[in-house]
């Protein structure tokens, strides 16, 4: 054995674990859309549509599928960003209850995609986090809500197959693009205790902890101070177009769109 091949094999063995081989880090979740609940759905949409400067787009042919979960739904696509509009069509439904909670319209959802469902569950579990309630195969996708007295807001995750064009069909579905946003940077929810929960929230979802907002890659849930006021998801961040624009605020169905 010659002196090369002895440095060669004392550095091999004083070399750390991560040279030695590759670990396999997780993909951070990422945040998908946004679900609005509204008492009168076309009106909000109608908002929605003049805020963004977007047109809207034909219903498809065919009644809707979430009928069956009894209630409507109308889906705008902001950038790589969905909004979604929900209503009951049931008297007894937990939208109702939210409604009740919330004093009317309001932010309902936050829907994230997870790259790694038993992961997810695993973290879950070893911080002391419940779901609300799983469906394992939900159109093809793997669906897991946490309880939103847990986070403030309705956290839902996916686990999509395919990864990039789920259910809600952004990358192909008939959709227009807004003239006043290019997406949805974030959202902020308020809480009783914003720090523990958005420490709670970033281990839990594999985000960046950044005092009291967790980041997921460009995109940022802020939680802040719900006071003597509701809880709840309570501002969108909306992309401007117009630099122009940046710093206006507009309210519609109780939720702030901001323009960053």
């Amino acid at each position: 054995m010659d002196r090369r091949t002895l440095v060669t094999l004392a550095a091999a063995a004083l070399a750390p674990p991560a040279l030695a081989q590759e670990k396999t880090v997780e993909r951070p979740s990422r945040i998908r859309h946004y679900v609005i609940a509204a008492k009168d759905m076309d009106a909000v949409c109608r908002q929605l549509y003049a805020l963004l400067e977007v047109e809207p787009v034909a219903k498809p042919p065919g009644p809707e599928p979430t009928l069956a979960f009894g209630f409507r739904t109308r889906m705008i696509r902001v950038g790589t960003t969905l909004l979604e509009v929900v209503s009951p069509i049931r008297e007894k439904h937990q939208l109702q209850d939210f409604f009740v909670e919330r004093g009317g319209d309001g932010g309902f959802m936050v829907v994230m995609q997870t790259y790694d469902d038993d992961a997810l569950l695993a973290r879950a579990a070893a911080n002391g986090h419940k779901l609300a309630f799983e469906i394992p195969d939900f159109r093809g996708q793997h669906l897991m809500q946490f309880d939103y007295r847990t986070f403030g807001s309705r956290f839902e995750f996916y686990k999509y197959t395919p990864e990039d064009n789920w259910w809600g069909n952004p990358l192909h579905g008939d959709y227009n693009d807004p003239k006043a946003a290019e997406d949805i940077m974030g959202g902020a929810v308020a809480v009783p205790d914003p720090a523990a929960i958005a420490r709670t929230a970033a281990a839990t979802f594999l985000g960046r902890l950044d005092g009291s907002s967790v980041r997921f890659g460009d995109r940022r849930i802020d939680f802040t101070p719900s006071g003597d006021g509701p809880r709840g998801l309570m501002t969108l961040y909306l992309k401007a177009r117009d630099r122009r624009r940046v710093g206006e605020t507009a309210t519609v169905a109780n939720v702030a769109f901001r323009f960053v």
